[in-house]
């Protein structure tokens, strides 16, 4: 998938509500291995990115344009503390 706007997207793969921020013009693909008959996950796009839902008994990655694992929190703004 490539973040085709002129806006950051947040990238959210479910179950483990792992997120990752993709650039404008930034390309991720998700990874799970499933045997061919099976549908490996399910895209949602909505108001507040994409969520990528992994069937169940499966794991995924994430990785950039590059072929580099894409951890979780990539690119997240740092939260501003207080005091």
């Amino acid at each position: 998938m490539s973040n085709e706007t002129s806006n950051m997207v947040r990238l959210w793969v479910e179950p483990w509500g792992t997120d990752h921020l993709m650039r404008p013009g930034e390309e991720f693909t998700v990874v799970t291995e499933a045997e061919p008959e099976q549908s490996p996950f399910n895209v949602a796009v909505h108001d507040q990115g994409i969520t990528v839902w992994v069937n169940a008994g499966h794991d995924a990655e994430v990785f950039d344009g590059n072929d580099v694992l894409v951890p979780c929190g990539h690119q997240r703004p740092v939260a501003k503390g207080g005091s």
